[in-house]
């Protein structure tokens, strides 16, 4: 079975993919971590509660916890906003104005903790309530509401990993669960990576991804040697975003190492 387009393409028998009900489910437990960790249920977190907001974190290049989750925030309001408008053909405004409402890093993070959860709240009931099949503006044009629910539970799970990295570091970083991982690397190789293509040069080498019995195609250049990494769609999909590295415990890499060195470094994501 093959799935897929020109960009990238999937060959197995199982197919990754969550229902409605369960990816609900899963972005409010992911939306509810983000707020956990802000509001410091760890030994780190200061006397008066919650956490250093100053905190660099490593995963996002000069981004603060407090830019973070600003980011995150808007984020998550933004993909309920499109699916509100309903207008397929024109992507809904106001991000500007609800990242300035975010309360200041001087406020501390339970503030911004409860800003957060607010506007997850909204968003999870938008989806909620949405007709999946309703149309929506998407990044690839006219789409459905239900690619908004899809992008933001992968959004906030790969942020959530940024933040508790950054407060905790990557092994107490909290796992996703299996079924919830193998579709957010089908999203990345599937809808996000055949997206960047069309902006940045192909890879200098041609990335087979696998996990257990599904398989991912990320074209490379033409000419290009080819490579296949495998290993927990988890790790996988943090890989390809940028998170971890290709020594990665985990990893079994086969093929053009070189050549994969050189398109992760040049980034696969935006």
């Amino acid at each position: 079975m093959t799935t897929g387009d020109q960009h990238s393409s999937q060959h197995s028998d199982q197919q990754p993919g969550l229902s409605r009900e369960r990816m609900l489910d899963a972005i409010e437990a992911q939306a509810g971590l983000v707020r956990f960790a802000l509001e410091g249920a760890d030994a780190d977190a200061d006397d008066a509660g919650g956490v250093d907001l100053a905190t660099a974190v490593p995963s996002c290049p000069g981004w603060t916890i407090h830019d973070l989750v600003a980011h995150v925030g808007t984020a998550n309001w933004w993909g309920g906003a499109n699916v509100r408008a309903g207008n397929p053909e024109e992507r809904a405004r106001g991000m500007g104005d609800v990242h300035k409402s975010a309360p200041s890093a001087d406020e501390g993070s339970i503030p911004l903790a409860r800003w957060y959860g607010d506007l997850a709240v909204v968003a999870i009931e938008t989806y909620t309530d949405a007709d999946p099949d309703a149309p929506a503006w998407t990044f690839a044009g006219p789409g459905r509401a239900d690619f908004w629910l899809r992008r933001q539970l992968h959004e906030t799970a790969i942020h959530r990993w940024d933040l508790e990295n950054a407060l905790r570091g990557p092994a107490s970083t909290t796992p996703l669960m299996d079924d919830v991982a193998l579709d957010g690397l089908d999203e990345f190789c599937t809808a996000i990576r055949p997206l960047v293509a069309m902006l940045k040069p192909a890879p200098p080498v041609t990335i087979r991804v696998r996990a257990g019995e599904c398989e991912w195609v990320i074209p490379g250049a033409e000419g290009s040697g080819e490579v296949e990494i495998s290993g927990p769609a988890e790790t996988l999909t943090l890989l390809l975003w940028g998170r971890v590295g290709a020594d990665e415990p985990g990893l079994e890499i086969t093929g053009d190492r070189e050549g994969l060195d050189a398109a992760l470094e040049a980034g696969l994501s935006t």
